[in-house]
């Protein structure tokens, strides 16, 4: 049943959902805020007085999902809990395809209007209005870097924890990434360490099937290889966004199409040097694009798979 879930979730969310960037998540920052100031006003410091809010605030959308999958079990054949397993999902969900992501901003980028790129990524969330990139180089490698994490953060993270916990791994992770988005400057340390301890647990086996599913679906001896050399590392402090786009590149190495192969080189030559640049940085774009959509095809059929021979249940 979790396979024919996420073909739901995922037809519904591109077919009714493309144009909505999310669900309103302003509940879950209520949510924190108001926990976090009951909490503040009756405690004082504490060792715990960090910690104490956050785990309050991972139990109780936790607890209402446990009592609402228990309430509709064994109702109407299974169709009530699998309703309440898409919900989820959709909710998880980035509402915006990364199809859509890479070809807004590729869009803007060849027409060479860097302002508007920098407000499209604000705009998807994708970069902080205090974020200063300063060269059209810098703006694509942030670009790509998000691009290949945000992917990961929204579907392929999804996809494994759900297959491994369901539905409530997955709010389990979704609560994890709000937190580590939602905290303001201030925040006590210690709480804001503990979720980012989480948020690295949580990435660290699907970073590594991701960078595995790369190299199946690129350039495999020199995508393994870098695989190999850092598969077993634990180190919460490293960059998943910067790893992931490590990784493509070593898998899109020797594969993406050469500018001087994709157009004339007597009119690349009379191109002014931005203008190069840019189509370089759309070509390696639209590669990543496409090697992210191979291996979300890779993980389907490996699940497809699973579930033709019996090896997941709900």
């Amino acid at each position: 049943m979790k396979f024919l879930v996420i073909l739901i979730c995922l037809t519904v969310n591109y077919l009714w959902l493309k144009d909505f960037d999310r669900f309103d998540d302003s509940w879950f920052f209520r949510l924190r805020r108001r926990i976090e100031s009951a909490l503040s006003e009756r405690s004082g410091e504490s060792e715990f007085s960090g910690i104490v809010p956050a785990v309050i605030v991972y139990a109780l959308p936790l607890l209402v999902l446990s009592i609402i999958l228990f309430a509709v079990n064994g109702m109407a054949f299974g169709l009530p809990t699998m309703l309440v397993h898409i919900l989820v999902l959709l909710i998880v969900f980035d509402r915006t395809q990364p199809g859509k992501l890479a070809s807004e901003f590729l869009a803007r980028w060849r027409k060479g209007d860097v302002e508007g790129c920098l407000l499209y990524m604000r705009q998807e969330q994708l970069a902080r209005s205090e974020a200063v990139l300063d060269s059209q180089a810098q703006i694509a490698a942030f670009f790509k870097q998000k691009l290949i994490y945000r992917c990961f953060e929204k579907m392929f993270v999804v996809f494994f924890w759900y297959l491994l916990t369901g539905a409530l791994g997955v709010l389990f992770s979704y609560v994890s990434y709000q937190m580590r988005d939602s905290h303001e400057d201030g925040q006590d340390s210690r709480q804001v360490n503990l979720i980012c301890r989480i948020t690295y647990i949580l990435e660290w086996l699907p970073l590594r099937l991701l960078a595995l599913t790369f190299s199946l679906a690129g350039n495999f001896v020199q995508c393994f290889e870098k695989v190999k050399l850092s598969f077993w590392e634990f180190q919460p402090e490293t960059d998943s966004g910067a790893a992931l786009q490590s990784y493509a590149g070593c898998a899109l190495s020797g594969l993406t199409v050469s500018v001087s192969e994709s157009e004339d080189s007597q009119e690349l030559s009379e191109l002014p040097a931005d203008e190069r640049e840019r189509l370089v940085e759309a070509n390696e774009i639209e590669a990543i694009q496409a090697l992210l959509e191979r291996s979300q095809a890779i993980w389907l059929a490996i699940l497809a798979l699973m579930t033709i021979f019996g090896l997941q249940t709900i």
